[in-house]
C-alpha cells in the first residue's frame, strides 16, 4: 500500500511511475517460490485466479507499460468459473464481485441467510459447553473448506492455523465465511488475532453470547 501511494504521488508530480500487483504464476521460482500445488489449486477453485504462463506474463507486462494507470493488477481470472459459482450460490471473492451480475449476488445473500438462521436455531438453548462444541465444529468445517484438506487430516484445536497452511488470503476467506454464517461483523485480522480454532471459538462465543468458551477440544480437518 505504501508503494502504491508513492507511485500515485510520483505520477501526480509528473514523474513516470507504475505499480503492478501480479497474480499467480505457473513456475515455482521467483515470485511464485514456495507456492505449492494445494495453494495454486485453492486460488483457482475459490479465488477465481488462474496461473500465468511466462508468455502471458510478458504480454501483460508490455500492456501495462502502455497503460496510463498508476496501479494495475496483471492476472488471469477465471470469469466463467466465477459466474458459474455465483449462479450456484457460492460466495464470490469480494474484490471480484463487480464482475458478477447483481441478481446472482442477491441469490447468494438469501442462501447465507438461510444458513445463518439454521445455525442460530441449532445453537439456541444449548448449554455453553455444547454450544462451544457446535461452534468448534463450524470452525472445523470452514477451515477444511478453505484449505481443501481431507477429513482424515487431524490437528488439535490449539494448533496454529498458520502452521497448517493459512496465509493472509485464506485467513480473510475464513473470516468472511464465519461472518456470513454467524451474522457477526468480524475484523479482517480475525485469524491473526485468534490464530487457533479454539481461540476463534472463544471469540465467537464472546461476540454471540458474551461468554468465554470452555477449554480446547480435539479438532480434525
Amino acid at each position: 500500500a505504501c508503494m502504491d501511494g508513492l507511485m500515485s504521488v510520483r505520477r501526480a508530480a509528473g514523474f513516470p511511475a507504475r505499480s503492478l500487483a501480479w497474480g499467480l504464476w505457473e513456475q515455482s521460482t521467483g515470485m511464485a517460490a514456495g507456492t505449492d500445488e494445494l495453494t495454486r489449486g485453492r486460488l483457482s477453485r475459490r479465488g477465481g485466479v488462474l496461473a500465468l504462463g511466462p508468455a502471458e506474463g510478458m504480454d501483460l507486462f508490455d500492456a501495462a507499460l502502455g497503460s496510463d494507470r498508476t496501479l494495475l493488477v496483471p492476472a488471469r481470472l477465471d470469469l466463467r468459473g466465477l459466474r458459474a459459482d455465483a449462479a450456484a450460490g457460492t460466495a464470490v471473492p469480494p474484490l471480484l464481485r463487480g464482475l458478477v451480475r447483481a441478481g446472482r449476488q442477491a441469490a447468494r445473500t438469501a442462501v447465507s441467510g438461510d444458513e445463518r438462521r439454521r445455525l442460530a436455531e441449532r445453537l439456541a438453548g444449548l448449554p455453553a459447553a455444547e454450544r462451544a462444541e457446535t461452534l468448534l465444529e463450524l470452525v472445523r468445517t470452514q477451515v477444511a473448506v478453505v484449505l481443501g484438506y481431507a477429513a482424515t487430516h487431524r490437528i488439535d484445536a490449539d494448533q496454529g492455523l498458520f502452521e497448517i497452511g493459512f496465509d493472509s488470503l485464506t485467513a480473510l476467506e475464513l473470516r468472511n465465511r464465519l461472518g456470513e454464517l454467524t451474522g457477526i461483523k468480524l475484523g479482517a485480522g480475525l485469524v491473526f488475532d485468534h490464530p487457533t480454532a479454539a481461540m476463534i471459538v472463544a471469540h465467537l462465543a464472546e461476540r454471540l453470547y458474551g461468554e468465554d468458551a470452555p477449554g480446547p477440544v480435539a479438532l480434525s480437518v
